[in-house]
């Protein structure tokens, strides 16, 4: 049986368009859409973790986690407290990692702790460098320059 989304107005009252209701995530392998990508990038955590693995091949867990801690907090990665990056690593562990992982964004190694960006399709490079011109450009690239993320002015 399918599902419906109902598009109801304010009032209680319903529109004559009633839509497919589709889950965030593609079981039959095929290639996520657009709600499932923003979701994904909806999240400061996430993209700086992708900006971070876009410039570099493979990363471990606990590292990325004090990188991401401390682009959160605006500091350097040496600044930022243990506890605090146990807590993002948490995040990466039980939230982010498994919904980029389902979504074919990431690679993890459960056994080793290391992440590598899954060579991701044209439409979440488009949408991450969108995201880049948003966040903090020191963020999207490292090397500050036009090709590795937002103009810087």
């Amino acid at each position: 049986m399918d599902k419906w989304e109902d598009d109801s107005d304010d009032d209680g009252g319903s529109s004559a368009r009633m839509e497919p209701f589709s889950a965030p995530s593609v079981p039959d392998g095929g290639v996520p859409d657009l709600d499932e990508f923003l979701r994904l990038l909806s999240n400061r955590r996430r993209r700086y973790a992708l900006y971070y693995l876009r410039e570099h091949d493979l990363r471990d867990r606990t590292a990325l986690a004090r990188y991401v801690a401390a682009e959160l907090a605006g500091t350097d990665p040496e600044d930022v407290a243990d506890d605090r990056v146990r807590e993002v690593e948490t995040m990466f562990v039980h939230v982010d990692v498994p919904m980029l992982e389902e979504s074919g964004v990431v690679s993890s190694d459960r056994r080793t702790g290391t992440l590598c960006l899954d060579y991701p399709s044209a439409a979440v490079e488009t949408l991450l460098d969108a995201c880049a011109t948003f966040d903090d450009p020191n963020v999207a690239g490292e090397s500050g320059d036009a090709s590795d993320g937002p103009a810087k002015e």
